[in-house]
């Protein structure tokens, strides 16, 4: 995906943009994107949000965060990753998805 032609002010924004009005989700799930997307390093596309930020942020227990994320990832629009901490724990990472990235930047 080559969008080099884009500042990185540019790119959150189209990101925010193509979030906020192309895609019909609820407002807790637009929530959860819109926060990944804040932390969405704009030279990589990479965020790599944890779980328990994500729990802070929406305000939502992590029961309802993973009820949430079954949708959003059968849609290709996150993507979790579960890595081992330094304390050996398993922390999930979320990404946006290639296919919103696409969408989002095209």
């Amino acid at each position: 995906m080559n969008f080099s032609h884009l500042s990185p002010s540019q790119i959150r924004l189209q990101l925010w943009d193509h979030i906020s009005r192309e895609l019909n989700l609820s407002n807790q799930a637009k929530l959860i994107l819109l926060i990944i997307a804040n932390y969405t390093d704009p030279r990589s596309l990479r965020a790599s949000v944890p779980t328990s930020l994500l729990v802070l942020k929406c305000s939502l227990s992590e029961t309802d965060l993973n009820r949430l994320f079954v949708p959003l990832e059968a849609s290709q629009l996150i993507e979790r990753q579960r890595v081992l901490s330094d304390a050996g724990r398993s922390i999930t990472l979320c990404n946006l998805g290639k296919t919103l990235l696409q969408q989002a930047l095209q």
